[in-house]
């Protein structure tokens, strides 16, 4: 995934962009394609704003974390991207309504049908 980092009103730390680097490649697997992403970091009132805007084939997603702890923020931050990741992944794989498939038809006809025999009791 690429990413863009940008400083506000705070010095550029290699170490804070690396650490949001693992943490958004580690909930990037949840993403069925790559993307772009662009991570702003600001400072304001003795609070560490990180804001990601990223934007893949499926759909645009956004987070914003504050926290006293530049660290911290990039962890709430990852949180709900996460949470946001999943909810687009379970409705791509659960799009199908079931009642229209062919397998349930299947079934509900199969059970109609299907030859129950009665059992014998032992003498």
């Amino acid at each position: 995934m690429k990413s863009n980092y940008t400083f506000k009103h705070l010095d550029y730390s290699e170490s804070l962009v690396n650490y949001t680097d693992e943490k958004l490649n580690e909930i990037g697997h949840f993403l069925l394609k790559d993307g772009r992403s662009t991570v702003y970091y600001s400072k304001s009132h003795h609070e560490y704003v990180v804001e990601v805007s990223m934007n893949t084939k499926q759909k645009f997603f956004k987070a914003t974390a504050s926290a006293s702890d530049p660290y911290v923020a990039v962890d709430l931050m990852a949180d709900k991207l996460e949470k946001q990741f999943l909810k687009v992944k379970e409705i791509y794989q659960n799009h199908k309504k079931s009642d229209l498939t062919k397998e349930s038809k299947f079934k509900e006809i199969n059970s109609q049908f299907e030859y129950q025999p009665k059992l014998k009791k032992a003498v």
